[in-house]
């Protein structure tokens, strides 16, 4: 049995520990907020018998076998590597980090305290995705062509949410275009060698508005477009010269895939989670520890160390600038 605890309790923080709680070889042991009464609570509703009112005090408490970080990701860096420097392995959510230099300074000291430290971008985990991938490789839509997707929700209109914050590294790339990001290079076993973005920086000093296309060296080309201005369709296409996969709305939730040839739908595949998705991602970093696997092969190191790289090159072209404070390591 595992014991668990908890960097952040906030809304995602509330889909791990449900999930969790499901599950046979884990438990949530400790919960930590900068508001004590604030990680009371949260510890209270899901029986974890530990509670702490700062961050530093559950990293070192040796009970804890592995931490789940869901704080903003501009507060990612700095408590992964505290957990990663007294041995604790890590769960921690996407993006690892806000730039690439980062991401590889947390590698290397999960290396050198040879420790599990995996990415939780959940869709990297889910049944649908495997089975998206290996349709693509049995050419069930014939040679791919290219990838569409678009993600996004009005929320620059919220003065205070923390996606208008650039001290909190908002913006609609790091948050939600990592998927587009991810699930791409997933899906294709690659990484991309050319990209071009165009992106629309607001008075928040955030991007509200992102589009991107990457190029492959297969030549399959990935375009999406993220926004925090605007709701989307939320979909996923993969283009085939025989068909396409289609990804309904909400596509990183990887609740369903659709089958089209011929402009005909032809088979659809549903893919219901025993809880809500975050299960997958919680059983895989388990399985790493113990197996003693630094990661899930496919949300490997190198895949996160590249879609950072990825995004620290779209952030370049667009002029997305983050305060100094978040980005140095």
């Amino acid at each position: 049995m595992f014991n668990w605890g908890i960097i952040g309790p906030g809304g995602i923080a509330h889909q791990f520990a449900n999930a969790l709680a499901g599950l046979n070889q884990g438990r949530l042991y400790a919960v930590a907020s900068r508001n004590l009464q604030r990680a009371q609570d949260f510890a209270c509703l899901y029986d974890a018998p530990i509670s702490y009112g700062d961050y530093d005090r559950l990293v070192d408490d040796a009970n804890i076998d592995v931490v789940y970080i869901a704080t903003p990701h501009s507060h990612h860096f700095h408590y992964a590597k505290l957990c990663l420097q007294v041995g604790k392995h890590v769960l921690m959510e996407k993006p690892l980090t806000v730039n690439a230099k980062q991401t590889q300074l947390l590698v290397e000291l999960a290396d050198k305290h040879q420790v599990v430290f995996q990415e939780a971008l959940w869709s990297r985990y889910m049944p649908c995705f495997d089975d998206v991938k290996s349709w693509i490789k049995a050419g069930k839509i014939g040679d791919i062509q290219y990838i569409t997707s678009q993600i996004g929700f009005a929320f620059s209109h919220l003065r205070d949410h923390r996606l208008t914050r650039p001290d909190l590294a908002g913006g609609a790339l790091l948050d939600l275009g990592v998927y587009s990001v991810s699930i791409s290079q997933f899906l294709l076993d690659e990484h991309p060698e050319k990209i071009h973005a165009m992106g629309v920086i607001n008075d928040d000093k955030v991007d509200q508005n992102t589009s991107v296309n990457m190029i492959y060296p297969s030549g399959v080309i990935s375009q999406f477009t993220c926004t925090i201005g605007a709701q989307c369709s939320n979909v996923m296409t993969i283009h085939g010269k025989n068909g396409y996969i289609l990804l309904p709305h909400c596509f990183w939730n990887g609740e369903q895939a659709q089958i089209f040839r011929d402009g005909q739908l032809v088979e659809t595949h549903d893919f219901p989670h025993q809880t809500n998705g975050f299960e997958y991602q919680i059983q895989s970093t388990m399985e790493s520890i113990k197996t003693a696997r630094p990661y899930d092969p496919r949300m490997s190191h190198n895949d996160s160390i590249n879609v950072m790289q990825t995004l620290d090159f779209i952030r370049a072209q667009i002029g997305f600038i983050l305060p100094e404070s978040i980005e140095s390591i």
